[in-house]
């Protein structure tokens, strides 16, 4: 008897990082340059770009094991997926519209596909501190 395929492949019943990153079930604002408020202090967050943009947000984690300490290490990162069409760059920020929270984009690499669409954007992101200059 077969199986029914879902949308990204695989079996339905996935949890954790990798099945919530499945779904398409935030929407987000993606924020470029930077913006005066009306003080005149400046802030890189940027003005809004593209708002109402579909994302799935999701904290992940790999498990790898040091040699020097002789224990396994967990490394924890904040992963986002946009659809292909979407423009966006590193210098960036994203605001989670459901949350509020700000993110800063470090990495953008495409999700491994077939090949006859456009595979979907990967972002790692790093949540930010601040919405000033000097913020990081």
């Amino acid at each position: 008897m077969a199986r029914t395929r879902t949308a990204r492949g695989g079996s339905g019943g996935a949890t954790g990082g990798a099945g919530a990153l499945r779904f398409l079930n935030r929407t987000i604002t993606i924020m470029r340059g930077v913006e005066a408020n009306p003080y005149g202090d400046l802030s890189d967050v940027g003005i809004p770009r593209y708002t109402g943009v579909q994302a799935a947000i999701a904290e992940t984690s790999q498990t790898y094991f040091d040699a020097a300490s002789q224990r396994n290490q967990i490394i924890r990162a904040i992963e986002c997926i946009v659809p292909a069409w979407v423009d966006v760059e590193t210098t960036d920020t994203l605001m989670d519209e459901s949350t509020g929270y700000y993110y800063m984009i470090e990495g953008i690499r495409e999700q491994p596909g077939i090949g006859y669409y456009p595979a979907p954007k990967v972002l790692t992101l790093r949540m930010r501190s601040g919405i000033n200059v000097t913020s990081d």
